[in-house]
């Protein structure tokens, strides 16, 4: 099975291709290409909806299908400009240095040096608009653990972390099999399977305080796309709040793990890594809020809302 990669690549070669052979007949692009003739049927109907900017009938490639259903061969026209040098306008050109720069920014060790030297060309070749006239980064920060672990993943390294969860002082010590780093909103998350829970896994980077290599990492298969934002929390730190119908929102904007509706309201669940993310929660929420199970996780808020009283000469009470 061919991967995207090839795919794009082959589309891209077909249309010189197509350019040089006008007439040609798809059995013999197809044993060019070395892919049946129905692939190269269906890269032409992709094609006929490629070109210029706009969309517009005379912008795009035209490809004469009435002759590859009822002849067999393959013309193409209005496919000119695509051997032209490419000419960006100077917003088309800052865009795609700015893009490159977040690229850069998020880019493992091995891909990083090749995004850096195509934003150098760019700028040494790019319409100058004054100095420096883009900069753009991914609120990630600059975090050595980001190259460690890119590291530890493409070398098969099995690793023990100390891990320490948001708002809580202890630290666990899972044994990972790192797979790669990615960037959700920001920050920075390893991906790998966890021995303990036999399952895939992230961990927060500037949560890792420490990181030691002790063996080779096995074979776990493909790893997904992505995972549960909140896996790794426990059923033990869930909270379920009933909401009155003014706060349903909640259940589509935050991640949940079980919502029902009930007589009293809506139920919704939610793994909690933060206890002060839940009192922030609760305190905004105020009398939409109707009940919260269990009952301590409302602690924290309550203490919050008490000192606030305090500080403006309000009776905090004790209720």
């Amino acid at each position: 099975m061919s991967s995207s990669h090839d795919e794009v690549a082959r589309l891209l070669s077909l249309v010189p291709y197509l350019r040089a052979h006008p007439g040609v007949a798809i059995s013999k692009a197809a044993e060019d290409f070395q892919v049946p003739e129905a692939r190269i049927v269906r890269d032409l109907k992709t094609l006929w909806m490629c070109g210029l900017p706009g969309g517009l009938p005379d912008d795009l490639i035209d490809v004469d299908m009435d002759a590859v259903d009822n002849e067999g061969t393959i013309t193409i026209g209005n496919a000119d400009a695509l051997p032209r040098p490419m000419r960006l306008t100077p917003d088309e050109a800052w865009s795609l240095l700015a893009a490159l720069q977040l690229v850069a920014d998020l880019a493992g060790p091995s891909v990083r040096p090749a995004v850096q030297s195509a934003a150098r060309k760019l700028r040494e070749v790019g319409p100058q608009i004054g100095p420096d006239p883009v900069e753009a980064t991914a609120d990630a920060g600059a975090d050595p653990r980001r190259d460690w672990f890119a590291r530890a993943a493409a070398k098969g390294w099995r690793v023990r972390l100390r891990h320490r969860r948001q708002d809580a002082e202890e630290t666990t010590s899972p044994v990972v099999d790192p797979v790669r780093v990615e960037v959700r909103e920001g920050r920075s998350y390893l991906l790998g399977w966890s021995l303990e829970r036999s399952d895939w896994r992230t961990w927060r980077l500037d949560r890792i305080e420490r990181a030691d290599r002790i063996g080779e990492a096995a074979d776990h298969g493909e790893p997904p796309q992505s995972v549960e934002w909140f896996g790794t929390v426990p059923a033990s730190d869930e909270v379920t709040l009933t909401l009155a119908p003014g706060a349903e929102w909640v259940a589509e904007y935050h991640p949940t793990r079980r919502v029902e509706r009930t007589e009293k309201g809506l139920r919704v669940t939610f793994a909690v890594a933060s206890r002060a993310w839940l009192a922030d929660l609760l305190i905004g929420l105020g009398p939409d809020v109707l009940d919260v199970d269990p009952p301590r996780a409302a602690g924290e808020a309550v203490r919050m809302l008490r000192a606030a009283a305090r500080a403006n000469g309000l009776d905090a009470g004790e209720h």
